[in-house]
């Protein structure tokens, strides 16, 4: 008899079948994680931005100068800058809509504010109050120039404290730079700027300012 063994000498093995290549491409993954990171990217910058009707504080974009800027405010003297045209100042408002400080708006008062000083955090209610009970005289307008803006110091974000304390003028928004400080010719805050009916500089201080005074430069320069 022949056993098992010889019978199976001298015949052919079957070779074992080779298992199947599971292994896929490695572009589409490549490419999938690239689109990923591209759209996280796109998400953050659109995250970043302000709202629709808000501003970025700082202003992103640097403030536009356009004129002579003022001469710089002296600690004591007379002031050099009496008499000249002001510069024009344009941004955008804590509304988010374009906006100006320039010689063509008349007979004004510009208030300069940083939100972490303490006098005009003294002065922003007490002038908001007064104005309350008196108006700005026939032909005199207010606005402001929010500067020294700080997200790491105290009051911030401006928009928030003004809306807080109801303050009633429209807000120019500085940038970075301050550049719309240092083209009103100031170093400090508050900073007030009362201007003629043609642009010009009738009177500047700096500092807070009683109510009487306030109500004293603004007869002056009423048409």
């Amino acid at each position: 008899m022949t056993s098992r063994a010889a019978k199976s000498r001298g015949m052919p093995r079957k070779s074992k079948a080779m298992p199947k290549s599971t292994s896929r491409p490695i572009w589409p993954i490549v490419i999938g994680g690239v689109v990923v990171v591209a759209v996280l990217a796109v998400l953050a910058i659109f995250l970043s931005q302000p709202s629709t009707g808000e501003v970025a504080e700082p202003a992103v974009s640097p403030l536009a100068i356009e004129g002579s800027s003022l001469r710089q405010l002296p600690a004591s003297g007379g002031d050099p800058a009496v008499g000249q045209t002001i510069p024009t100042l344009s941004g955008l408002g804590l509304d988010g809509q374009p906006m100006s400080i320039g010689p063509d708006d008349g007979a004004q008062v510009i208030v300069v504010l940083a939100h972490w000083c303490p006098h005009c955090q003294n002065e922003v209610p007490l002038l908001t109050t007064y104005l309350a009970d008196n108006p700005l005289p026939e032909g005199v307008r207010m606005v402001t120039l929010s500067t020294g803006i700080d997200p790491a110091r105290p009051n911030y974000p401006p928009s928030a404290w003004l809306e807080r304390e109801g303050w009633p003028a429209p807000v120019l928004t500085d940038d970075a730079d301050n550049r719309g400080l240092a083209a009103l010719g100031f170093q400090g805050f508050p900073g007030f700027i009362f201007v003629n009916a043609d642009g010009t500089v009738a009177s500047r201080s700096s500092g807070e300012i009683p109510t009487q005074a306030f109500a004293q430069q603004l007869a002056a320069i009423a048409p």
